[in-house]
């Protein structure tokens, strides 16, 4: 179960945080716009809920040390795939985005 935690946790944090940005591609960008708001609380948004995922799923392990653990790790995938979006925003746009959306829903 830890590492099933581990990795629907990240991809659910992951999803989550393609999709805002998915959703969102029309604003306009730049570090005084509204779109670095948005950018800052789906990465937010992804950590809190690639935590979470994970902590039910692992709710089996037993001990909440091992819960915590798991939360953890879920949480630098779900921080390492926010750094992935933005290499598929660059290289295919929104396609890229909503491909990354795939790949972590299909984890």
């Amino acid at each position: 179960m830890a590492l099933g935690g581990i990795v629907i946790g990240a991809g659910a944090g992951g999803a989550l945080m393609c999709l805002v940005l998915f959703g969102s591609y029309w604003m306009a960008r730049g570090p005084e716009s509204g779109f670095a708001v948005v950018a800052m609380l789906a990465l937010a948004g992804g950590l809190v809920a690639a935590a979470v995922v994970a902590g039910v799923v692992a709710r089996t392990l037993g001990t909440l040390f091992r819960r915590v653990m798991v939360a953890m790790i879920a949480v630098a995938g779900a921080a390492f795939i926010g750094l992935l979006t933005t290499v598929a925003d660059m290289i295919a746009g929104k396609a890229g985005l909503l491909a990354l959306a795939a790949l972590c829903v299909g984890a």
